[in-house]
């Protein structure tokens, strides 16, 4: 990318459209748009070709990225450990890196892949109680805030009416 001059067509496309190509191709929209940069109604499988044709090393680490997502998505982990064995030694040192990473906790992915368990939803309640907590700059009464949590979680208070005792 530091490589492509900067008022190239190349440069532009790969800036504007580099989220595309972490999707997982099987899951890219078909629906076909006009893309201003392109000066065309392109779908985003095409971007993705368009992309691919300017570099044949983006286009090497891109399908080596999709192997990796789609072992990852099946939760092969004999597959995705053997790729990454097989392509250490000869990818881009940034890759090299993020590879050896990955097999120094290694057993800890393998246990994700094995077990039914995520905190993905927990990550995503403490996430959204962030955010809540941010656009509010601070609430007066934790009642309030409690109350514009659980609207938001969808989450019903019971109501609890208290009793005197007779005793």
């Amino acid at each position: 990318m530091n490589e492509m001059d900067r008022k190239q067509l190349p440069y532009k496309a790969i800036k504007r459209y580099w989220k595309l190509i972490q999707q997982d191709s099987r899951k890219l929209n078909h629906k076909r748009f006009y893309r201003p940069i392109f000066r065309a109604h392109l779908t985003n499988q095409e971007i993705i070709e368009k992309l691919l044709s300017y570099s044949d090393e983006l286009k090497e680490y891109y399908n080596l990225y999709q192997l990796l997502l789609f072992h990852f998505q099946k939760k092969r982990s004999d597959l995705f450990f053997d790729l990454i064995n097989e392509t250490l030694e000869t990818v881009n040192p940034i890759f090299q890196s993020v590879f050896k990473t990955f097999i120094k906790v290694k057993t800890k992915i393998i246990n994700a892949f094995e077990q039914p368990y995520s905190n993905a939803k927990l990550e995503a309640t403490n996430n959204l109680i962030k955010v809540i907590k941010r656009n509010a700059f601070g609430f007066r009464n934790f009642e309030h805030f409690k109350t514009r949590s659980c609207i938001a979680l969808n989450i019903k208070i019971e109501r609890t009416n208290l009793i005197l005792s007779r005793s």
